[in-house]
């Protein structure tokens, strides 16, 4: 359940501010079919470009350079066990750089045999060859509900190591958090991590707008079970399985979170848009309305001002 704000009109505020500035995460495909609709939801946003198993390299570069041709601030994943060796990974930083991404997701990947020398995203970043590649600014990955094939210490240790290489090599680094379902653990672990004395930013992660039975299929395949019982709980029938599902809930626990942390930017939010562009530049706009503005006669969905 979402935490009850006695400061509603400024938890509203901060609610439209958490929309306005949220980075998105959409695949390639769906970034093809988006055309108008992505340069309304994303300008002026950060658009993160996972290298999902059906895509190469090239594919990564190519979506790459078509977000940035669209206006977009494209933000490409590198997956760490899909590099089959060092000169292909600087090859592929470069050419992300050239196709126009200023930064980069850096992933280990779940892949049971990696393809290269590298294990985890902490082997390439310790290689040097991120920095040397033009990238000074690079995202890593977190984990609220841990992972299912990780201990949480190490999960927590891995963390560090990347959070203390980039501090002593002068790079700016951001913390992306798998997507959850219960913003009440969002908070907490975002709280653990100022606790322990983390002061990057960190984009939590939330599913965007689609119908409850893909929810559920992506929260099984990426092994968010605590926080999917909370949304098995919501189904109440078989009918609302096809009905459209929004975070409200979740995103009024990280404002209430943003309000009580550390800075205003400490915390912002990751959209997952599982439902596509369209849904979600919907939501978004009912969130924060004014954030997207239409205009049938010049551009069809164009981002307002």
């Amino acid at each position: 359940m979402a935490q009850q704000n006695p400061n509603m009109p400024e938890a509203g505020r901060t609610m439209r501010r958490l929309a306005l500035r949220a980075s998105i995460e959409i695949s390639a495909r769906e970034l093809r079919k988006a055309g108008d609709i992505a340069v309304a939801l994303l300008r002026g946003r950060d658009m993160f470009l996972p290298w999902t198993p059906n895509l190469t390299a090239d594919d990564m570069v190519e979506a790459t350079s078509f977000a940035r041709s669209l206006g977009l601030t494209p933000v490409p994943h590198l997956v760490a066990r899909r590099l089959d060796s060092e000169a292909a990974a600087r090859n592929l930083l470069a050419r992300l750089s050239a196709a126009g991404a200023e930064s980069i997701l850096l992933v280990g990947g779940d892949v049971d045999v990696p393809a290269g020398p590298f294990q985890t995203s902490f082997d390439v970043l310790r290689s040097g060859m991120v920095q040397a590649g033009g990238f000074r600014k690079i995202g890593v990955t977190g984990y609220p509900e841990g992972h299912p094939a990780m201990d949480d210490g190490i999960i927590q240790q891995n963390l560090q190591l990347k959070l203390d290489y980039a501090r002593r090599e002068g790079l700016e680094v951001f913390i992306v958090s798998q997507f959850c379902f219960d913003g009440s653990v969002i908070v907490e672990w975002a709280k653990r991590l100022w606790a322990g004395g983390v002061t990057a930013k960190i984009r939590a992660g939330v599913a965007g707008p689609t119908n409850l039975a893909k929810l559920l299929e992506m929260g099984l395949r990426c092994g968010v079970g605590n926080s999917l019982r909370a949304l098995k709980g919501r189904l109440g029938s078989v009918a609302r399985l096809v009905a459209p599902h929004e975070p409200q809930d979740v995103m009024e626990d990280i404002a209430a979170a943003c309000l009580a942390g550390p800075t205003t930017d400490a915390l912002s939010v990751h959209v997952f848009a599982f439902g596509g562009a369209a849904m979600t530049a919907q939501w978004m706009e009912r969130i924060a309305p004014g954030s997207i503005e239409l205009d049938s006669a010049r551009e069809g969905v164009r981002a307002g001002r």
